[in-house]
């Protein structure tokens, strides 16, 4: 049986891309990822990009008694990762060319 907290986390992240959803994409969800391509970067790789940047900030905070900008704690970061990770699988099952990659 699923944790009731793992759950509640699945919840709550759904809402946190819709909200964030809201202030970026206008009529296509992913366009703010979309644009990596105007650039030659598949909008997957652009998002594993930023995946990364959250990655760094995560570790950076680990290191730190708290976070500087208030406004993004730890935990706000890893929910970031986690959509994220979801966006780039997302992504990635567009382009069947860069499935097997």
């Amino acid at each position: 049986m699923a944790s009731k907290k793992v759950l509640q986390i699945f919840d709550d992240l759904i809402e946190l891309h819709k909200a964030k959803d809201a202030d970026y994409a206008g009529g296509d969800a992913l366009s703010n990822f979309r644009v990596a391509e105007k650039f030659g970067v598949p909008a997957w790789k652009g998002a594993a990009i930023r995946m990364a940047d959250k990655w760094s900030r995560f570790v950076s905070l680990m290191g730190v008694e708290g976070p500087r900008v208030k406004e993004e704690s730890i935990d706000d970061t890893l929910k970031d990762l986690a959509v994220y990770a979801i966006i780039v699988l997302a992504l990635r099952g567009e382009r069947k060319e860069d499935i097997a990659l």
